[in-house]
C-alpha cells in the first residue's frame, strides 16, 4: 500500500509541476543487493540490480571524489550505506567487471564486532585497494545523531573515522549520516573531525553551491525496478524532499 501511495504521489507530481528531464548530478544510496526478493525495502534484488548496472553502462558514472574538486553538472554517483557483506560477495564483482565507480559507507562497530551480515577487516583492506571504490564512515554505531549527547556524538564521528584510517593507512573524508538525519550541531562535529564530504538522504541534484556537508542522495529501494531508477534520476520523485526523517 505505501509503495502505491508513493507512487501516485510521484505521478501527481510530476503532472502538477510538468516535469521534463531533469538533468544533473545525483547520487544514489543502495544498501543490500540480494541474491532473491525480499520484504525488506533496503535489500535490492540481484536481478533488478543487474537492470542498473546495464543502464549505468550507459550513462556518465562518476566516483564520489569528484565532489571534492571537479566542477560536474551531470552523471551519477552511486554509493552503498552500512557496509553489508553481499556488497563485496555480490555487488562489487559486478560494478568492477563494468568499470563503474562506486564507494561504501560503514559502520565501524559493525566490522568490530564481526557481525556476519557485515564485511569484516579483511574485506574492508580487499575493497580499499580497488581504484573504484571509495571508503566512507557511516558512523561507530548508526545511531540518530540528533539524538547523541555531545560526547556520544563525537565518538560516533571521530572514532569511526580514526579506526578506518588505522585500518587501511589513509584518510577519510568522507562521511554519510545514519538515516539520513543531521543538524547543524552534528555538521559542526563532522567537520571538526576534518571530513570534506557528508552524504544526506535528500532527494534531489546535487549542484556546485551546495553546501559539501550535505550532499544530496536518492534512496534506492527494493520496488525500484529500471523504469523507477529512471524515473528517481530524472527528478519525478524529488517530492520526497520535503518529507520529515
Amino acid at each position: 500500500m505505501k509503495i502505491l501511495i508513493k507512487n501516485f504521489t510521484t505521478i501527481i507530481y510530476k503532472s502538477i509541476f510538468n516535469l521534463k528531464k531533469n538533468n544533473g548530478l545525483r547520487a544514489l544510496a543502495y544498501h543490500s543487493i540480494v541474491n532473491k526478493k525480499s520484504k525488506d525495502i533496503w535489500s535490492l534484488d540481484l536481478e533488478l540490480f543487474k537492470e542498473h548496472i546495464s543502464y549505468f553502462k550507459k550513462i556518465n558514472v562518476l566516483s564520489s571524489n569528484i565532489l571534492l574538486n571537479d566542477e560536474i553538472d551531470d552523471g551519477i554517483i552511486i554509493t552503498f550505506d552500512d557496509g553489508y557483506k553481499d556488497n563485496i560477495e555480490i555487488a562489487a564483482p559486478l560494478l568492477i567487471e563494468n568499470n563503474i565507480p562506486f564507494t561504501i559507507f560503514v559502520v565501524t562497530d559493525f566490522i568490530k564486532k564481526n557481525n556476519k551480515k557485515f564485511i569484516n577487516e579483511v574485506d574492508l583492506k580487499k575493497l580499499s585497494k580497488n581504484q573504484l571504490i571509495t571508503i566512507g564512515s557511516h558512523s561507530k554505531s548508526h545511531p540518530r545523531l540528533t539524538q547523541c549527547n555531545d560526547n556520544d556524538l563525537k565518538k560516533e564521528i571521530f572514532e569511526s573515522k580514526k579506526y578506518l584510517e588505522d585500518i587501511l593507512g589513509r584518510e577519510i573524508d568522507k562521511f554519510a549520516y545514519p538515516h539520513g538525519i543531521f543538524n547543524q550541531r552534528v555538521v559542526d562535529q563532522v567537520k571538526n573531525a576534518n571530513y570534506k564530504l557528508a552524504f544526506s538522504s535528500h532527494y534531489d541534484v546535487i549542484k556546485q553551491k551546495d553546501n559539501k556537508f550535505c550532499v544530496n542522495r536518492n534512496e534506492i529501494w527494493n520496488t525500484d525496478n529500471l523504469t523507477t531508477l529512471k524515473s528517481k534520476i530524472n527528478g519525478d520523485w524529488d517530492w520526497l524532499k520535503y518529507r520529515k526523517l
